[in-house]
């Protein structure tokens, strides 16, 4: 897939297979107009705004009738007129890309005018643009604030609707709409309620909205209050353990951060599918990083977490700052660290009344409560709380608020990481010879990687691990090598272990492999499987010259080794592979 819109973490991006396919299923919708506006909710650095910056790209590559428009809120005061104008203007300009085809119009250091947008509009075609962008021009120029609101706010639909189109409206970090724009230049009249605006303007079906925040429950206060009942609600929960075993694996290639098959396992588990805590600790800046040994990972998440200078540290405490300056209570912090401690159960207002001594009327006591889940600091359920459940973001609260730091850093800390490393260890122990996704996933990465940086270099040398390769066959430098999945909604779902891309098309071969790593023989009904998938991703992908291959650690049944032979399918069971 071509990439349009440039993507904040570009190749890093992994998973999410399940959202994007829901996500392109509701794509498909608009063009019938039955798909409502939505709102993605989840905490900070879940991957939302990347997620939206893929699906961006898939619809824009999918050229079907739907424009998809992208905007992120920065978290910066803004008068609204300039605020009005850049969102027109991302509109425009993603909207004159999306037909022309010319991905110049998206480049992020492109300084976006309106004069220069009436230019291009009537120099590609597109003169029904025209009128709009002057009379945008003329409500900039007389700082007629309503007008230009209105004229930006209301842009994606009314030119899906001019044109017969349709039109995604996917704008990043929502609840910032009330918090940062203000009605006149100097910034002292906050524009609280125009998140209000979209109340109508959000149930056409025509271009509707998807919506993300970070503050969920501000976001969800902001929904309920301004826009009730217009948004469908969508949590993003955490990554399911293969697509976080995917991203290990990649990141660890691509960042050159090595890892074994059970530090993989482990760094999945303490993740629990959070890609911001699997980012971090690759690229955490702690001076003896080492992701190939258990204790290695443990002091890497120590640092990360404990040391002021950690990045996992950095972000959470940015995020409490913010909220508890929000929230302005004296007892909020002592409130969050009480339920931190006994975040295993959900607790009623009188117990923490009791505990902490603290003086104030239940419907107080609620508001503050209340305060506290708008920020995601603590959990709720039917009027009962709890710290969240979250051993990372544990550890940075209480490193901060915590009766005795010193003692927390130094001792109880790194005492309850241990323990909790012993008891995924000790599940890896019980589970590995039965966990076939990281077996299988760990034996992809080493070939995968083996390919990137060795094979070219040594061509003669991974040619004798091989048999049944073409008489012209030579490893060669790979622009591009990894596993692959088909398409969301793809009518034949499948995924290929390895697709290796040479750097010069027309020069080399591409390889397309299948990998096992795990007792059982490789078999003809396998083969076969395989030959399917992999003639169906070369339709996808156009691929020229290729040479499938099958990787088995515990080699071949007989006739298999015929079938093979017989198709001009390469193999080997050369344990070589596999030596890191």
């Amino acid at each position: 897939m071509q990439i349009w819109l440039k993507e904040k973490i570009g190749d890093l991006f992994a998973g999410r297979r399940k959202e994007l396919a829901h996500f392109l299923d509701w794509t498909d919708g608009i063009k019938r107009e039955v798909s409502q506006s939505t709102a993605i909710l989840s905490r900070r650095k879940t991957g939302k705004t990347v997620l939206l910056q893929r699906l961006f790209n898939m619809i824009f590559e999918k050229n079907d009738k739907v424009i998809p428009f992208y905007f992120g809120i920065r978290q910066t005061d803004r008068w609204i007129g300039d605020f009005a104008k850049d969102f027109f203007l991302t509109f425009i300009y993603q909207y004159v890309a999306f037909k022309t085809r010319n991905r110049e119009y998206l480049l992020s250091d492109r300084v976006r005018t309106l004069d220069e947008a009436s230019e291009i509009s009537e120099k590609e075609g597109l003169g029904y643009l025209t009128k709009m962008i002057r009379v945008m021009h003329k409500a900039y120029q007389e700082e007629d604030t309503d007008s230009l609101w209105e004229i930006a706010r209301k842009a994606p639909r009314g030119i899906a609707e001019h044109a017969d189109e349709r039109a995604v409206q996917m704008i990043d970090e929502f609840q910032f709409i009330n918090r940062f724009i203000f009605w006149d230049k100097e910034k002292t009249r906050r524009a609280k309620n125009l998140a209000g605006s979209y109340l109508h303007t959000c149930e056409y079906r025509i271009a509707p909205l998807l919506v993300t925040g970070s503050w969920v429950g501000w976001l969800m206060d902001d929904l309920s209050k301004y826009l009730p009942g217009r948004f469908v609600k969508y949590p993003l929960g955490e990554m399911p353990e293969e697509e976080s075993a995917e991203m290990i694996y990649k990141y660890s290639l691509l960042l050159n951060v090595p890892v074994t098959e059970e530090t993989a396992f482990l760094i999945a588990k303490m993740a629990k599918g959070n890609p911001f805590y699997i980012s971090a600790l690759f690229q955490s800046k702690y001076p003896g990083k080492d992701l190939t040994t258990v204790r290695g990972v443990r002091k890497t998440l120590e640092f990360e977490t404990l040391n002021l200078d950690g990045v996992i540290n950095t972000i959470w405490m940015e995020y409490l700052d913010s909220a508890f300056s929000r929230i302005n209570d004296v007892h909020a912090k002592d409130m969050v660290l009480y339920l931190s401690k006994e975040r295993h159960r959900f607790m009623a207002r009188k117990e923490l009344k009791r505990k902490l001594g603290i003086d104030m009327s239940d419907s107080e006591l609620e508001k503050k409560f209340r305060a506290l889940f708008r920020a995601d600091i603590i959990e709720e359920h039917y009027g009962r709380y709890r710290g969240v459940q979250d051993n990372i973001f544990d550890k940075v609260f209480r490193r901060t608020y915590a009766e005795d730091i010193d003692e927390f850093v130094t001792r109880e800390a790194p005492e309850e990481y241990r323990r909790l490393f012993e008891e995924i260890s000790e599940k890896y122990e019980r589970l590995r010879g039965e966990y076939g996704r990281y077996k299988g996933a760990f034996a992809e990465f080493v070939i995968i990687s083996r390919l990137k940086t060795e094979a070219f270099g040594e061509n003669d040398r991974f040619m004798s691990m091989m048999e049944n390769l073409p008489s012209d066959f030579e490893f060669t430098e790979y622009r591009s090598v990894w596993s692959y999945h088909s398409p969301p909604l793809h009518k034949l779902e499948f995924q290929i272990d390895i697709l290796a891309r040479p750097e010069e098309e027309e020069e080399g071969y591409s390889l397309i492999g299948e990998v096992k790593n795990r007792k059982a023989k490789f078999s003809v009904k396998e083969a076969k499987a395989f030959q399917e998938k992999a003639e169906e991703l070369g339709r996808l992908e156009d691929i020229g010259r290729s040479v499938l291959f099958v990787f088995s650690v515990s080699g071949f049944y007989k006739n298999t080794l015929a079938y093979l032979r017989k198709h001009g399918i390469a193999w080997s069971s050369d344990r070589r592979w596999l030596m890191s």
